[in-house]
């Protein structure tokens, strides 16, 4: 790790080099701390040594006094006030001799902290060295730190190395999302920032590197929140609240929000994201959001705690409450193509209105020592559904001109209640290490999970056709009760090899998982009568258990050969086979005799993959790797043997019990690149995979000339698909100023085979997605973002039939701080869609709020936001694949005015210290 920062004071600059060593041994110093100060005290620039002692400024002003200083961990500070000559430029202080220290009292001398340094293996940003505003955050000084970044998508890097976990006080801070602690937190009771690699990490050559933030000793306990509320046309609203307090034991939240704005969220840990005191900026996370289907009023509240009982001990728990109301109006046109050049013209009209309450209470329990971990997991979910679902349909056979009407509701009501017990254990004694405990390493975990509950429904079909002999109507009420439980088994153990291999480096590990699923229904169907009765559906009144066990042993062998200098570079080539196989059986119990069965098979499912790792120290590292799977997927009691429900009358599914496992097959290509040199933060990652399924489980189906589908599943050949993945991100660091860019970019192809009115087909389908964006930000005043993003699909069938969409997506938003306390804030989305079959649909949505924060910590705000100013806004619905293509449009939420008002309550640091 290393880390080096300068600042321009004028457009005349300078450099300044030198190098450090030990004043007895005469050896090079590596991660001395090298600080620049003018005039003594304003800090101007900072860096650490490389590995050979050296130390190189460029960018200090001419002509102009300034004074460096030199700390090493077991020296005295160094001195050296000087001057860079305006004519040449540049100044080479040759070696700076580092003398060591002695515990001499007479001898003390009291210096500033230097602003970085390395404590062994630990990199250290003292936070004091740093000025920033007095309400800035820890996000606005890690901005200040060298080397780090904290992109706009809350992912931290230093020198181009991901921060996997971020720590406050060495553990994780209100469930560990980094934005709770960088948006809340205020910079002025940080201590010291610490970066280091875990040495827990699964990969040794390149281990994960993790982020602790050390408190002040008087601020180690705290208080923050946020209390608002607003109100605006329409008859809009949006309410929240949060208050979290922490002490070095113990933290605690507790939330509640309610809205119309649909404005959602699914754990107390979301909605602390989206109340932090740092605000909104450019981010759309918790804006209403306009692209959202229907209506929503949304409702909220829980709690969570995590309780620290002694070092290695933790307790966290807790309780989650949403209600959900959502109410929707779609039109839909569908073209589906049939053999023979034949279409089906198909437009829609449904409603859907819905009400969810869920509950949800969970608790964790984690044990770690050096020896061993151990993680207890408890989730309970209980929740009532209802809903109620209208569709009306025509549909036109173009070749025969039938056409048909479909006219069908269905009213919904249900419970469901889950429970979810999770236990993993892990014995890091290694077999062959020199502890006196000789136990072999192995990891264990167990998972169940409950799923039981009620349905009560009731669904009106009214069809009717050009041909009256075609028409039909029912109106059916089911009782629906279910029961599924899970069970999950996993067991790894490494290191079983032969000590003979083990010396030659050749490792071998065994893998088991066993998987066992019961699932019960019992489902109660009537049809209503001429005498206003329901009477039993002998056929679809049915009691079936299914029941499925997968088990999956596995041996696998590997080799990892190393190259490498210390401290320079590393390489490293592993080749792993695993061979692996899959026994499974499913068994049905019914009183339908056709849907009695029970099946047996096994599998063999080998695995391989290379790996290649290439690390230069300081400078980059890459890794190049590629990989062979196949997996097993085996046919499901619906598709074997469903009760097929004549009231769907569009769509009627029917079983096939010949259907047999189909096989997949998958090589991949991986090559990734991260910069690790000083400042760096660049992240290259590519995929690129290709396969194959044989018995691919597909569709058969055969269309009537009203335009109604029968359909079951077959085992075909000639399935294949193929795809990439490109993701790169990159952030410049000038001065004040970071500009950070990403870029995605997928496609993926299937060649899908099924069967039309009994004629095999090819449906080539070629999907993707290219997305760019950048974001610019200027101190903590001024944020500039931007998007373009491009969704494209075509579909081919047989060559004769072609399907093509496109959507457009172009965002842009901007957020200044000017003058203080004053927020202007706007942010525009265009969107464009088009289709083979529909006229283009063009529209966009222009946010825009200005918020004013006012009292002595900034922390009371007063705010006016105007959304959809321009009232164009749209949901478009416009998709295909394999023979249908679809396009539409769906109720959204639309322009109004909001005046908000909010409280953020911060409070760090004891009563007694502050009396003090």
């Amino acid at each position: 790790m290393s880390a080096s920062a300068q600042k321009k004071d004028s457009a005349n600059v300078g450099s300044l080099e030198g190098i450090v060593k030990d004043s007895v041994h005469n050896y090079v110093l590596r991660s001395a701390t090298l600080s620049v100060y003018k005039d003594d005290t304003k800090l101007i620039g900072y860096q650490l040594t490389s590995n050979f002692g050296k130390f190189q400024f460029k960018t200090l002003p001419v002509n102009t006094k300034l004074s460096l200083l030199m700390s090493y961990v077991g020296y005295k500070t160094y001195k050296k006030d000087f001057i860079i000559p305006a004519d040449t430029k540049k100044l080479d202080l040759k070696t700076l001799i580092a003398e060591r220290a002695e515990n001499n009292l007479d001898e003390v001398m009291i210096v500033a902290k230097p602003p970085v340094e390395m404590k062994g293996d630990t990199l250290v940003f003292n936070a004091d060295a740093f000025q920033v505003d007095s309400n800035a955050t820890v996000e606005d000084l890690m901005r200040k730190l060298t080397g780090v970044t904290v992109w706009s998508d809350g992912l931290i890097t230093v020198n181009g190395k991901k921060i996997s976990k971020l720590f406050v006080e060495g553990k994780p801070f209100f469930g560990g999302d980094p934005k709770i602690a960088l948006q809340n937190l205020p910079k002025n009771v940080v201590d010291k920032v610490q970066v280091y690699e875990d040495k827990d990490s699964p990969d040794k050559l390149n281990p994960e590197v993790n982020m602790n933030i050390v408190l002040k000793k008087d601020k180690k306990s705290g208080l923050f929140g946020k209390i608002g509320a607003g109100y605006g046309t329409d008859h809009r609203y949006a309410a929240d609240g949060m208050l979290s307090g922490y002490t070095p034991k113990t933290q605690v939240s507790i939330i509640g929000t309610r809205n119309n704005v649909n404005k959602t969220a699914n754990s107390v840990q979301s909605l602390m994201g989206y109340s932090s005191y740092k605000g909104e900026g450019t981010n759309y996370d918790y804006q209403s959001d306009f692209g959202r289907r229907g209506l929503n009023v949304f409702t909220s509240a829980g709690f969570t705690m995590a309780h620290e009982f002694s070092k290695p001990d933790r307790l966290n728990a807790d309780y989650f409450f949403s209600r959900s109301k959502q109410e929707e109006l779609e039109q839909v046109r569908t073209v589906e193509s049939l053999n023979g050049g034949n279409q089906l013209e198909k437009n829609a009209t449904g409603t859907a209105n819905s009400s969810q309450n869920n509950h949800r209470l969970g608790s964790r329990y984690s044990h770690s020592s050096e020896s061993w971990e151990l993680d207890a997991n408890y989730d309970m979910n209980t929740g009532n559904n209802s809903s109620v679902n209208t569709q009306l349909s025509d549909v036109l056979n173009v070749a025969t001109g039938a056409t048909s009407r479909n006219a069908s509701r269905q009213e919904n009501t249900g419970d469901q209640r889950t429970i979810d017990l999770g236990l993993k254990f892990k014995n890091k004694n290694a077999y062959y290490s020199n502890s006196a405990d000789k136990s072999a390493p192995f990891d264990a975990s167990y998972a169940y999970k409950n799923n039981n509950g009620t349905n009560s429904s009731k669904r009106t079909t009214d069809f009717t056709a050009s041909d009256p002999s075609q028409n039909q109507y029912y109106n059916r009420r089911y009782e629906t009760e279910y029961k599924n439980s899970a069970h999950k088994i996993s067991f790894t153990m490494p290191g079983i090899q032969p000590r003979d291999l083990a010396y030659l480096g050749i490792n071998m590990y065994l893998e088991n998982t066993v998987d066992i699923s019961n699932n019960t229904e019992a489902a109660k169907v009537g049809d209503l009568s001429s005498t206003g009765q329901y009477v039993a559906n002998d056929y679809l009144t049915n009691r079936t258990q299914y029941n499925t066990v997968s088990e999956k042993p596995a041996i696998g062998i590997s080799r990892t050969y190393r190259n490498y200098l210390s401290n320079r570079y590393e390489k490293s080539f592993s080749i792993n086979l695993l061979s692996a196989a899959e026994v499974f059986y499913q068994e049905s119990v019914s009183g339908k005799l056709f849907q009695q069965f029970n099946e047996s098979y096994f599998r063999f499912l080998p695995s391989a993959s290379l790996r290649y790792t290439h690390q230069k120290h300081g400078d980059f590292y890459r890794v190049h790797s590629l990989s062979y799977n196949t997996s097993a997927i085996y046919p499901n009691l619906y598709q074997l043997a469903p009760l097929t429900d004549s009231s769907n009358v569009s769509f009627l599914h029917f079983g096939n019990p010949g259907l047999k496992p189909s096989y997949r097959q998958e090589l991949s290509l991986r090559f990734e690149h991260s910069n690790y040199a000083a400042g760096g933060s660049d992240m290259l990652s590519f995929n690129i995979n290709a396969g194959k399924v044989s018995k691919f489980i597909g569709d058969s189906s055969s269309y009537d000339a009203l335009g109604r589908r029968v359909h079951f599943n077959v085992n075909l050949e000639g399935y294949e698909f193929a795809g990439y993945n490109v993701n790169w991100q990159k952030a410049f660091k000038m001065k004040e100023n970071q500009l950070q860019v990403y870029f995605n970019s997928a496609l993926n192809y299937a060649r899908t085979p099924a069967v039309i009115n009994g004629d095999a087909v090819l449906q080539n389908n070629l999907n993707t997605y290219n997305w760019l964006s950048l974001a610019y930000t200027f101190k903590s005043r001024v944020t500039i973002s931007g998007s373009q993003s491009l969704n494209t699909g075509i579909t081919r069938q047989d060559g004769e039939v072609n399907y093509s969409y496109k959507n457009y997506t172009t965002t842009a938003g901007t957020s200044i701080v000017w003058p203080k306390g004053l927020n202007w804030n706007t942010n525009i989305k265009f969107n464009r869609s088009t289709s083979i079959y529909s006229d283009p649909v063009n529209f966009a949505i222009w946010n825009a709020s200005v918020a004013y924060r006012f009292l002595k910590k900034e922390n009371a705000e007063v705010k006016f936001s105007a959304l959809d100013l321009l009232g164009q806004n749209k949901s478009i619905i416009n998709y295909g694949y394999n023979n249908s293509i679809s396009t539409g449009t769906v109720n959204v939420l639309q322009q109004y005015f909001m005046f908000t008002l909010a409280y953020y309550p911060r409070l760090f640091g004891s009563t007694e210290s502050k009396k003090k």
